[in-house]
């Protein structure tokens, strides 16, 4: 039975409060499921393409993850089971998205900039796999329109274990092969990020993605650079391993690619707090790296992909994109812990 019929209207807590936990609760008409153990409380918005909107570390209640100003107020006058998200930036939260197709072609139907992300666009159904003092793990479904894939995604927490782990399977339900691009949009911030954070990030080369496609150039290496070192429009350098101060007003977007293994931690030396996110390299084996820091936002987001260009004839010539024939799955994994450091 799916947990919105089974805990319909429940507000209280679900399973050993000394342990795993689970609530439900629905806020401007979006189901929305807090998974919770001693360490961790995670608030998924199952009604709102299964997306995580916190991640609270209880220790120092302290939010991780970016929440713009609005956050679900957003919804009031929006029921996204009569009227979808057109894509998954439309009235943005932050929070981690799963952008889900990204870019894609099935027969005719081409996944175009204006629908990216359906999976992040529209309600989820959802159901409660195992729930004791020990763990809580939940199961979100959806089939897509416009593409056929249907995907599965189970979120887990264990005991005394700050990790929220997330598996996921996406099967071609089609008649035809479809071929797609998928980005975590994990976005970073809330409490957790200021100007002591440090970015510890796997050996990688920094790609301008944005730049190669507006000047069409076959030589991808005139567009590579350091990742300490990146070139910004004012001619100015930016080091993706720091975070300047709140109101810095400072944007950037680029790519990481030869990503030498699928761990990247943000520190906080200042609070001696950490997140290291992990992931499943052979389906995600490139980054793409978010930076905004002026009067609405300050984010940093370090996004997962099998695909580092930000145009789909460029991902299609070299070959940055998932193939899944009729009736085909494919699995992945991903997780975020939050952890004391002492250093």
């Amino acid at each position: 039975m799916p947990l919105s019929l089974l805990y319909a209207g429940l507000e209280g807590v679900v399973g050993d409060h000394k342990g795993c936990s689970i609530r439900h609760t629905v806020e401007y008409g979006i189901d929305v499921v807090y998974l919770e153990n001693e360490l961790l409380k995670v608030t998924i918005l199952v009604g709102k393409g299964s997306e995580i909107f916190e991640i609270i570390y209880k220790k120092l209640d302290m939010d991780i993850l970016l929440k713009t100003k609005n956050g679900l107020s957003a919804y009031k006058e929006r029921n996204l089971h009569e009227q979808r998200l057109t894509w998954y930036s439309e009235l943005y939260t932050g929070g981690w998205q799963d952008v889900l197709p990204h870019r894609g072609i099935y027969e005719d139907i081409e996944v175009t900039p204006d629908m990216y992300g359906i999976a992040a666009t529209l309600p989820w159904d959802y159901e409660l796999l195992e729930l004791s003092s020990e763990i809580v793990r939940i199961k979100c479904v959806v089939k897509l329109p416009v593409v056929p894939l249907y995907i599965e995604k189970t979120f887990c927490l264990r005991s005394n274990d700050p990790t929220i782990y997330i598996d996921e399977t996406v099967e071609n339900t089609g008649a035809s092969e479809m071929k797609f691009t998928w980005t975590q949009h994990s976005a970073f911030g809330g409490q957790f990020l200021d100007e002591h954070v440090e970015i510890v990030l796997p050996d990688c080369v920094a790609f301008h993605a944005r730049k190669f496609a507006a000047e069409n150039q076959a030589d991808l290496a005139q567009f590579e650079e350091a990742v300490d070192a990146i070139s910004l429009v004012n001619g100015s350098k930016h080091n993706l391993l720091k975070v300047s101060p709140r109101f810095a007003n400072e944007e950037l977007f680029i790519t990481l690619k030869n990503v030498s293994q699928p761990e990247v931690t943000l520190i906080n030396r200042k609070k001696k707090v950490a997140v290291r996110l992990c992931w499943d390299m052979d389906s995600f084996p490139y980054l793409r790296y978010w930076y905004k820091n002026n009067d609405d936002l300050y984010t940093v987001a370090i996004e997962p992909s099998n695909d580092y260009f930000t145009n789909w004839e460029h991902s299609l010539a070299h070959g940055t994109y998932l193939t899944i024939q009729p009736r085909e799955k494919h699995t992945v994994w991903l997780a975020c812990k939050i952890y004391d450091v002492n250093e």
